[in-house]
């Protein structure tokens, strides 16, 4: 009861914050100027947003398949990971991350544990690419003050000192659980076992990073696989009368990336928006066409993952229905064995 009020809050929060959004963009353009953005746009630049977004979904099957160790074929992989995009876009709190995981968990020899940990590590690497990104696309945004430069700067050598963390304790695997535990233990408040666990099934998952080879190949996959986003956005920039350099639609996808971690509706409805118009706005463009690429670059995406994720339904001969009935199962379970550990600590230290 206690965890299903606590997912009302999150959900309503969410949406507290998208309407926000909404509003905000409301404030900042003449919804007219979007409008008008929209009746010019162009459909041979936005077709060619849609194959890049097709072509990026291709490349992360790609990453997914060689972070399991490429054990089931790729077109299995690609149609679960369409099915969890198009969970995350309907419905709350990233249901189709955990969907992803419970699906491929169920083909042989691939195991759940095996795909929550590489749903972790996929996100991680996703979000330090982005952070390492960011310092070199600031060159487009003059009028950014220095000292949000610099800071984003640090962020980047920040991002990359982390990858190459991780790259150390995915192949030190004792000498990482002996000084986490170590931090662990000196923070009252955390239950050092729990968090070492949740750090192993983390390092389980970046199993590719032990050997060089594997590695450099992961690395170069989690680069290469967000090379049709940064088109796709310019296109789509340009088919609404923007005009960026390829600099600066990274901007743009940077700061739709770092807004979409805000709390939001489904969707990212607003948050998204307001991200992407923000960053438009940095690089001068236009109210009309900063709105008017947010919309239409979201309904695009929208349209897309859904179409996906009923070829992925339709390809596995899942359902909808079926697919949330055991992934609610899943939560249920999770959330009753770790309430029964929280009960067994409570005894121990009574």
């Amino acid at each position: 009861m206690e965890s299903s009020g606590q997912n009302r809050r999150q959900l309503w929060i969410g949406i507290a914050v998208s309407a926000v959004s909404i509003v905000l963009i409301l404030l900042l353009i003449d919804p007219a100027e979007i409008a008008d953005s929209l009746r010019q746009a162009d459909l041979g630049r936005i077709g060619l947003s849609t194959l890049s977004i097709l072509a990026f979904m291709m490349i992360r099957a790609i990453r997914w398949r060689y972070m399991l160790g490429n054990e089931i074929s790729w077109s299995t992989t690609l149609h679960i990971q369409d099915i969890g995009y198009m969970f995350n876009m309907v419905l709350p709190f990233r249901l189709g991350d955990v969907a992803r995981a419970v699906l491929i968990g169920s083909v042989p020899p691939i195991t759940l544990a095996r795909g929550l940990s590489t749903m972790v590590v996929e996100r991680i690497l996703d979000m330090m690419f982005i952070v390492a990104l960011l310092p070199f696309t600031l060159a487009e945004v003059v009028s950014l003050p220095a000292w949000m430069q610099e800071g984003a700067r640090a962020s980047g050598v920040v991002a990359v000192a982390a990858i190459g963390i991780l790259i150390v304790a995915a192949n030190q695997r004792k000498m990482a659980t002996r000084w986490g535990t170590a931090v662990l233990n000196r923070i009252s408040f955390l239950d050092t076992e729990r968090w070492i666990g949740r750090m192993n099934e983390l390092l389980d998952g970046l199993g590719s990073l032990t050997r060089l080879k594997d590695s450099l190949v992961l690395v170069f996959f989690s680069i290469v696989v967000w090379i049709p986003i940064l088109f796709a956005y310019r296109w789509g920039i340009q088919a609404v009368g923007g005009s960026v350099s390829l600099l600066g639609a990274s901007f743009v996808v940077c700061a739709a990336a770092l807004s979409i971690a805000l709390p939001s509706s489904p969707g990212q409805i607003g948050v998204f928006h307001i991200g992407v118009t923000a960053a438009m706005l940095a690089l001068g463009q236009s109210g009309g066409a900063s709105g008017g690429f947010a919309v239409v670059y979201h309904a695009l995406n929208l349209i897309t993952m859904i179409i996906l994720g009923l070829i992925g339904l339709a390809s596995t001969g899942a359902t909808f229905g079926s697919v949330i009935d055991t992934t609610q199962r899943f939560m249920r379970r999770r959330q009753l064995s770790e309430a029964g550990e929280e009960g067994v600590k409570m005894r121990d230290e009574g």
